[in-house]
């Protein structure tokens, strides 16, 4: 997590420091421009008051003297020197003889050439008998030669490498001041990484009730409370995946310590042989209970991983029903329960799997004779809407306390009813609920006000499988072998 912190304070340092460079170039090229403008107008505002000087000395309104002393005031004033050259190029007079910069040959000639097709304007102008030697210069014809005005370019560089070391100097502490708060947003961006890299290894080793503790109202902060609802939901399905292999193995521990017994017994001699065949029928049921567990486990396991084969095609529920009402009528009569079935309006189709659709009425029927008391009656009864096809079905038993209704589909829940008192895995109501699901259906429960309980499923006819393969007496879904 270090290179994370790492990385962000070098990529903020290195937009601060390519902003910082930026601007001081931008800078250091505008104030360039500025300082070489402001003494090229200075130059040519000097040159145009010693031109009207020089047009009063040749219209005799002044001698030379006074012309002379007029330029090297404006020289002090303004400081810019003057040139009065003949038409040949030679110097006649200078305001500043002190810096013994003089025209040479090559030099004049260059701005004599210029004043040939016109006034020259303010440019830098390099002698070439001495290269170093950089002058800024701007000329006027005369009736008798030329006026020169210029200064050393050095003037120039002096002032303008002071403005611009003061930029590079800022330039410098503002990179410095800068790196300041680059600290504080790499550590504000990357360390609620690191707490959620700490708790995704405390995850990882099995401790999924951590969390990461931060307060912000921002995308970090929503991105913690999408971790925490994960570490929440993965806390619950681990409590529930120990709650469902703690209820497996009870489910499973019963048959099978009944089956050793009865087999140890008949082993030992404890069991005579005339009982043996009894208590092995008894083994054989245990078994069958067995083989039932492992039936609905796997039925489950594939419907909640998407695995379960469907056989769909078009048909009329109503018959499923009647079906499965008729296969429990001896069973409920052994208990002298009666089943009363009413359909009420047309019979219509849906799409439906028979076997599956039959498992689910027979899971909820079984369940509605099994806590119906001798001599009750459970009521079935189903009916065509608009929408699709409704049933209901009640019992007259003790019905179901209200505080277990909003678990009662959840998986090897039996709620407050002992396994003594109704013999069961608890998988038949959550196999019936994703049952329904996949037909695109719903199912609930609810206590009746004169006693028992009533399950109500109902099926959209408008409902289609997901795959258009699979209509007719096709599949949906993964092997179910």
């Amino acid at each position: 997590m270090n290179r994370i912190f790492s990385k962000m304070m070098v990529l903020n340092l290195a937009i601060v420091l390519f902003t910082a460079l930026a601007l001081s170039l931008l800078l250091s090229f505008l104030f360039t421009r500025y300082f070489y403008r402001e003494y090229g107008r200075n130059l040519e505002e000097a040159l145009q008051e010693a031109t009207v000087l020089a047009a009063k000395h040749f219209a005799g309104r002044t001698s030379r003297s006074g012309f002379e002393r007029g330029l090297k005031l404006i020289d002090r004033l303004e400081g810019v020197h003057f040139w009065l050259l003949d038409p040949q190029g030679r110097l006649l007079f200078t305001t500043a003889p002190d810096l013994e910069i003089f025209p040479k040959p090559g030099f004049a000639d260059q701005v004599i050439a210029c004043l040939r097709q016109g006034r020259m304007y303010a440019r830098v102008l390099t002698d070439p008998k001495d290269p170093s030697l950089d002058l800024m210069v701007a000329a006027t014809s005369l009736p008798e030669g030329a006026l020169v005005g210029f200064f050393p370019v050095a003037d120039v560089k002096e002032p303008l490498k002071e403005s611009i070391g003061l930029v590079w100097l800022a330039a410098v502490g503002a990179f410095a001041l800068g790196a300041v708060p680059t600290y504080f947003v790499a550590r504000h961006f990357s360390y609620p990484l690191v707490l959620l890299s700490r708790v995704a290894r405390r995850m990882g080793q099995g401790d999924f009730g951590a969390r990461v503790e931060l307060k912000r109202r921002d995308e970090i902060g929503d991105l913690a409370a999408a971790f925490n609802a994960m570490a929440q939901q993965l806390e619950s399905l681990d409590k529930e995946r120990q709650a469902f292999l703690a209820n497996v193995s009870h489910e499973l521990r019963t048959p099978l310590t009944s089956i050793r017994g009865f087999i140890q017994g008949i082993l030992d001699g404890t069991i005579a042989p005339p009982d043996q065949p009894a208590y092995l029928a008894r083994v054989f049921g245990e078994v069958g209970r067995l083989s039932g567990i492992v039936d609905e486990l796997l039925t489950l396991a594939r419907l909640r991983g998407g695995r379960l084969r469907f056989h769909w095609e078009r048909l009329n529920p109503t018959a499923v029903l009647d079906a499965v009402v008729e296969m429990l009528t001896p069973l409920a009569a052994e208990k002298k329960v009666k089943i009363d079935f009413a359909a009420v309006g047309d019979q219509r189709e849906l799409w439906a799997d028979r076997g599956r659709l039959a498992q689910i009425f027979t899971n909820i029927l079984d369940n509605a004779v099994k806590f119906s008391p001798e001599g009750g009656k459970v009521e079935v009864n189903a009916c065509w809407d608009a929408q699709g096809w409704r049933v209901t079905i009640g019992d007259e038993g003790p019905g179901i306390p209200p505080g277990d209704i909003p678990y009662i589909f959840d998986r090897f829940y039996t709620g407050s009813l002992s396994a003594r008192e109704s013999p069961g895995t608890g998988l038949g109501l959550a196999i019936s609920k994703l049952l329904v699901e996949e037909h695109g259906g719903t199912i609930s429960v609810r206590n009746r006000p004169r006693g028992g309980c009533e399950f109500t499923v109902f099926l959209p006819a408008a409902f289609e499988p997901s795959c258009p393969a699979s209509r007719g007496k096709g599949e949906i879904g993964g092997e179910g072998k």
